[in-house]
């Protein structure tokens, strides 16, 4: 009964926080094309390896890289994992730059074991977001006009999967997601002339859909100290049935003939462990977003996306020293872009980050971990004239690790 109870309770928390999500930490130009700024799912470990996750498991953190890992749940714990980040940007455009600061809280998962070789995730992460303000002053014969943007949003994903062992160094998996979410874009045109109108026209977007991911890891041993584990993961593509709408000033709203999809998605990896000290890998993405069409008029081209990451662990745990406990993790990335920007390609993005696990010990628990990280992100533009943006991020997650099946024997 203490189970469901706390079961019961973690759903709801699940729930609240997919009705509360408000603040999406977004302030970028960038996020008025395409569905906005993609987020990965990345939860503390792979934030401090660059995203790196195709083929990662483990029993004392979650990986929603590829559900395949979610086979490897431990018997008798239960994982919950939450996190936020803080972050300050710095815009530049030519000799003129300015910075923004911006806090979001950003997912939540838990997982357990269902049966032996069986294990299962639950929980709600963003699929992207929306969010700036940005104005341009254009002059002709004396008279000035000001053109205002403004947009906000975003699309969310409340997810489950399974994770299944079959035989001993091979897991599958499958990852389903209820896509949802609305998007806004305003333009507000302000004229100097008073004989002249200003205008007022809104995009609006409402997406109601689904994603699904399957996964596979398999893990070769190479000697008794050791192993190399292939990781592989597929995203099912397909179009997406969306409302979209613009409303022009004292006009009816007009309807926008959809374009938007979930690209098809291949992923692959592969990470090497040597005797569970150090672990070093990297991961390949291709996602095909070309043929997508968006809400104010931009396209869709084929992304890639390269990360590489090591770890290091001391594997003490006994120690009294707690940097002999820590997990020490370094990664990087490059991401090309997935949709044009003003006719051409858009930002290319690089990111390097480095962080570390440490144990939250008690007297009953010393397996929940704090996850903390830095990161450092680039987006340049592929054309001249267009805004570059350079992120410095903190991460912070806890993975809670709590044996909540272990039956408890009366003497």
């Amino acid at each position: 009964m203490a189970i469901n109870k706390r079961l019961l309770t973690l759903l709801t928390l699940i729930i609240a926080a997919c009705a509360g999500y408000a603040d999406n930490g977004i302030n970028s130009p960038y996020s008025r094309y395409g569905l906005g700024i993609l987020a990965d799912q990345n939860l503390g470990v792979n934030r401090q390896m660059g995203g790196l996750g195709y083929a990662l498991n483990s029993s004392s953190y979650i990986n929603l890289l590829n559900p395949a890992s979610f086979a490897k749940a431990d018997t008798l714990t239960m994982l919950l994992e939450t996190g936020f980040s803080m972050q300050n940007v710095n815009f530049k455009e030519g000799k003129v730059q300015k910075n923004a600061h911006n806090a979001s809280f950003d997912y939540i998962a838990m997982q357990f074991r269902l049966c032996p070789n069986l294990g299962m995730s639950i929980g709600f992460l963003p699929y992207s977001n929306v969010g700036y303000s940005f104005s341009t002053i254009t002059s002709n014969n004396g008279a000035e006009s000001t053109q205002a943007y403004n947009g906000e949003g975003g699309i969310y994903q409340p997810f489950v999967g399974i994770g299944w062992q079959p035989f001993k160094n091979l897991s599958v998996g499958v990852l389903g997601s209820y896509i949802y979410g609305d998007i806004t874009h305003t333009i507000v045109n302000n004229f100097s002339e008073s004989t002249i109108t200003d205008n007022v026209k809104k995009y609006s977007v409402n997406i109601k859909s689904y994603k699904v991911d399957f996964g596979a890891q398999y893990t070769a041993k190479i000697n008794q100290k050791q192993s190399a584990t292939f990781g592989a993961v597929y995203t099912l593509g397909h179009n997406i049935d969306a409302d979209m709408s613009v409303i022009q000033q004292n006009s009816s709203p007009e309807k926008i003939e959809s374009g938007l999809k979930i690209p098809h998605t291949l992923g692959v990896g592969v990470v090497y462990n040597y005797n569970d000290k150090w672990k070093m890998g990297a991961d390949y993405t291709m996602q095909k977003w070309s043929g997508a069409t968006f809400t104010v008029g931009d396209k869709g081209i084929d992304r890639s996306k390269i990360s590489v990451g090591a770890e290091y662990y001391p594997n003490n745990i006994m120690s009294r020293n707690l940097l002999k406990k820590m997990h020490y993790r370094v990664g990087a990335y490059y991401a090309q872009p997935y949709t044009e920007v003003k006719g051409t390609d858009g930002c290319e993005e690089y990111g390097v980050s480095a962080g570390f696990s440490l144990p939250i010990t008690n007297n009953i628990n010393n397996r929940s971990m704090l996850h903390i990280s830095g990161q450092l992100v680039r987006m340049e533009p592929k054309s001249s004239g267009l805004i570059s943006e350079t992120y410095m991020r903190l991460n912070i997650g806890i993975t809670f690790n709590e044996s909540w099946f272990m039956k408890l024997r009366l003497r």
